[in-house]
């Protein structure tokens, strides 16, 4: 008992299931920069007006909101007399859904909403009811990661599997863990014509077919332990490409949702070895990006390197999009000898091991080599020994095509190059090294 808080606070309300909409408006900071206090003051007044109109319906009720942090609001859906969790879930998402469609025709400025299913209680605070419970704090991270995943409203996996109404436009965001939150979630969205990016005029089957596109890709994802489903990084990149070509095509831009993963699986090519129960770790400090690595890692590149190296490797890293993840199983021949070069790899994970046309070892290759560059800077334009994966590996390649539109990185692997062929001189030449 703590001995500065009263009974009365102690008096409790029954604890209840609930489902909590959080919103946030998005840039309020940005918006209300320039603002005296008065028109604060009154854009406020509007929005939350704007948002009771739109929440307070007939079939919307039992629910309460409340206007938290200036531009966020907290609304809590009660269950009616009698109703099971999947009323209480249809009634909250199809509310998100009348704000989501509001935000696209103008009438209700950018908002993130995050949905929860959750028990809270209340007591008695002063002369107002307080309310307690995580809940309200995992519902504000959902929130808050509607931004990352470019979408307006994401759900916890509950919500979406007790909603009705619509199974068909739901889409898998993926399994992520959070610093803040002790069990990891499986969160979804909903796509519909006119809102979450997708155009008004888009053709509806075609949306439910990318729709279906991109779970089956995200099933493979995050795995399924019930149904014996591991993840499957390689599978999952090449069906979400082939999503997101087919979104681009439908909707005219790309799904951020999809870029996202795309870009954990870039950055991550093997899963962690808890990921089946983990997922995605988020606001966790990043892995380094692969600039930075070749900058650790590759004693060629450091060679290399100058300020302008520098620059381009480390600071303006756009370049590393023109380099592809590819999967090698262990004795999988990377590179063979005389033919014809087809671009350079960087060796992210595993290791490979390089031999002459006699099958003899020459040289074993570890984590953070650059390989292949020579073909590009000799007389013949051959490769110039076999390449063959000693473990499971993971390469980046960049093709010969988009090898030469990047002059400053033509630099770079030439000079890698000359060093690697200055070395196997050294190394062939008698020991006084003339």
């Amino acid at each position: 008992m703590y001995p500065h808080i009263s009974e009365n606070m102690l008096k409790n309300g029954p604890e209840r299931e609930v489902v909590i909409l959080m919103t946030d408006m998005i840039q309020y900071s940005l918006i209300s920069s320039g603002m005296t206090p008065v028109e604060i003051r009154d854009f406020l007044i509007d929005y939350h007006c704007r948002i009771n109109d739109l929440i307070y319906r007939e079939g919307s009720l039992p629910l309460e909101i409340e206007p938290s942090a200036g531009d966020g609001s907290l609304v809590i859906f009660d269950k009616r007399p009698g109703e099971d969790c999947s009323g209480v879930c249809t009634r909250a998402v199809e509310v998100a859904l009348r704000m989501a469609e509001a935000i696209t025709d103008g009438t209700l400025a950018p908002t993130r909403m995050g949905i929860f299913l959750g028990h809270i209680i209340e007591a008695k605070l002063g002369t107002r009811m307080a309310k307690f419970g995580a809940s309200f704090a995992v519902a504000n991270r959902l929130e808050e990661l509607c931004g990352h995943f470019g979408t307006h409203l994401l759900m916890d996996r509950e919500v979406a599997r007790y909603q009705k109404g619509f199974e068909t436009n739901l889409v898998n965001i993926g399994k992520i863990s959070l610093t803040s939150v002790l069990h990891p979630m499986n969160i979804f969205t909903i796509y519909r014509p006119g809102i979450q990016n997708c155009p008004a005029e888009v053709d509806e089957a075609k949306l439910l077919k990318f729709i279906q596109m991109k779970n089956e890709a995200m099933e493979h994802f995050s795995g399924n332990l019930l149904l014996g489903v591991k993840p499957d990084f390689p599978m999952v990149r090449e069906k979400l490409l082939a999503a997101q070509k087919y979104f681009t095509e439908l909707a005219g831009r790309e799904d951020v949702g999809i870029e996202r993963i795309l870009e954990y699986i870039r950055e991550t090519p093997f899963p962690a070895s808890d990921f089946d129960q983990r997922g995605m770790k988020l606001l966790e400090k990043k892995r380094d990006s692969l600039g930075e690595r070749l900058f650790h890692l590759s004693k060629e590149l450091l060679r290399a390197m100058n300020s302008d190296f520098y620059h381009v490797l480390v600071v303006d890293t756009n370049w590393e999009r023109y380099f592809k993840l590819e999967w090698c199983n262990k004795g999988d021949t990377i590179i063979q000898i005389d033919s014809v070069p087809d671009g350079i790899y960087y060796l992210d994970s595993g290791t490979a091991e390089v031999f002459n046309s006699n099958g003899e070892l020459l040289s074993t290759l570890e984590a953070g080599t650059i390989f292949g560059e020579m073909a590009y800077f000799g007389r013949e334009k051959k490769r110039t020994a076999s390449v063959r994966a000693k473990t499971d590996t993971v390469l980046r390649k960049i093709s010969t095509e988009d090898f030469e539109k990047l002059p400053v990185i033509i630099k770079i692997f030439k000079r890698i190059a000359m060093a690697r062929r200055q070395e196997i001189v050294d190394r062939e030449s008698p020991a006084t090294g003339r």
